[in-house]
């Protein structure tokens, strides 16, 4: 996993990591958190493959979609939810 201040510096990776520390729970489709966050499904898609592959963020395969949660890592989700709450003073 990158620095997670890094991974904050892209604005979009940085409203997807604000989203689910938010919404710890949710699992959506790209399309449903492109419409949550306001970005274009194209960008949301490239910024949640990256956070797949960052381990951030867990794909759930179906038939016909795919779905993205929060990772169950609680070192990274504490990592994350400490930098969101140092960028909020």
């Amino acid at each position: 996993m990158k620095n997670i201040k890094n991974l904050f510096k892209n604005e979009v990776v940085k409203k997807i990591l604000f989203f689910f520390n938010e919404n710890p729970n949710c699992i959506d489709t790209a399309k449903g958190i492109s419409l949550w966050i306001g970005w274009d499904i194209n960008i949301i898609q490239k910024a949640l493959n990256q956070l797949v592959k960052e381990g951030i963020i867990t794909s759930h395969q179906t038939a016909s979609t795919t779905a993205y949660a929060y990772t169950n890592n609680k070192e990274i989700v504490k990592k994350i939810e400490k930098h969101v709450k140092s960028m909020l003073k």
